[in-house]
């Protein structure tokens, strides 16, 4: 179990893990738990000969938002990628909340260290990224 601390907050757990092999790699989805429901999902694709580790999706209940939940998840995924051995990390910012259109979610990324590339946003990683304990 991999603890995240929110400043204020209980910790908060990433218990549920779920791990799929496919032909380019691994999914790996991670959930985050709260006593009255999940607050937020994470999903990776580790690819086995590529440079970057790729978030898939970051998800967090509409209820959770603002508690900085969202870029404690990142940060978890730049800790994985770095247990790994990628030295990048890649996404596709798109919103899934009608709420939410995809240029504040590109902005909120540009925020948390993440450059355009493209279609994609990416960021370098080093290994002083300490948010989530484990």
């Amino acid at each position: 179990m991999h603890e995240i601390s929110n400043k204020g907050n209980k910790n908060m757990s990433i218990d549920e893990f779920y791990r799929y092999r496919t032909k380019c790699g691994e999914l790996q989805c991670h959930r985050l738990n709260m006593p009255d429901g999940t607050a937020g999902e994470l999903i990776l694709n580790l690819p086995g000969n590529e440079k970057a580790l790729t978030i898939e999706e970051v998800f967090v209940d509409r209820k959770f938002r603002h508690m900085g939940l969202g870029s404690k998840l990142l940060a978890f995924a730049e800790q994985i990628a770095i247990a790994y051995g990628f030295r990048n990390v890649e996404l596709k910012p798109f919103s899934t909340d009608p709420l939410v259109p995809d240029h504040k979610l590109r902005e909120w990324y540009l925020e948390r260290g993440y450059q355009p590339h493209g279609e994609k946003m990416h960021k370098r990683i080093n290994e002083e990224i300490s948010e989530v304990m484990t």
